[in-house]
């Protein structure tokens, strides 16, 4: 990707990103526009635009992982296998841990909230797959789910509750999903070799050196 090509996916994710987050925490929290107070309203776009540059920075982490484990293990199908397995441990630490951490109360909504992250990433993977091609639906799918929880995280160890849970988390969901589904329109093309062919009946001119 050229300098250009990454300067726009970065910006129009940050700008898209807040704003997306700004509307989710405006839902969760109506607040923000009772108070109708500036302070509010700043706060709501810093909060949104930290989770925005948070999945930004998993994001970019990811392709170089991703790089990483395709060398480490030898192509893509032992690395899509493992990525695979790491799903599946991602999203039973997401509902088993954060049981242990606040009350086994809430496990159903856990359950819920893994279920619809499943769900959005199945969809985001699949539309990446048929834009590009069919080995992007595993990575996709790891970016969308492992990666997400992981950059959940900070949430998940201050709080549980929902009205600042589910903003973050839909802010981050929006954010990798549009930059994983812009990437490849923000890549430089790659020219095609052009193959000179000489007129027919031409011939090649040899030199030979005189000993």
């Amino acid at each position: 990707m050229k300098v250009q090509g990454f300067l726009r996916l970065f910006w129009t994710t940050l700008v898209f990103g807040t704003l997306f987050g700004f509307v989710m925490n405006l839902l969760a929290n109506p607040g923000y526009l009772v108070s109708q107070s500036w302070a509010a309203i700043v706060t709501a776009l810093s909060y949104s635009s930290t989770w925005t540059g948070i999945s930004m920075m998993g994001f970019f982490a990811y392709l170089i992982v991703h790089r990483v484990g395709l060398d480490l293990f030898r192509g893509p199908r032992l690395w899509n296998r493992v990525q695979v397995l790491l799903i599946a441990f991602a999203l039973f630490d997401a509902v088993y841990l954060r049981m242990l951490a606040f009350s086994n109360d809430h496990m159903w909504r856990y359950i819920g909230e893994m279920v619809v992250l499943v769900i959005v990433s199945w969809i985001v993977a699949t539309s990446k797959a048929r834009q590009t091609n069919a080995s992007a639906f595993i990575p996709t799918l790891f970016l969308m789910i492992v990666i997400t929880l992981i950059e959940w995280i900070p949430a998940l160890q201050t709080t549980d509750e929902v009205a600042l849970l589910w903003p973050a988390l839909a802010t981050l969901v929006f954010a990798n999903a549009y930059q994983v589904l812009m990437l490849h329109r923000f890549q430089a093309p790659v020219e095609a070799p052009v193959e000179v062919r000489q007129p027919k009946g031409s011939k090649k001119r040899v030199t030979s050196k005189s000993s």
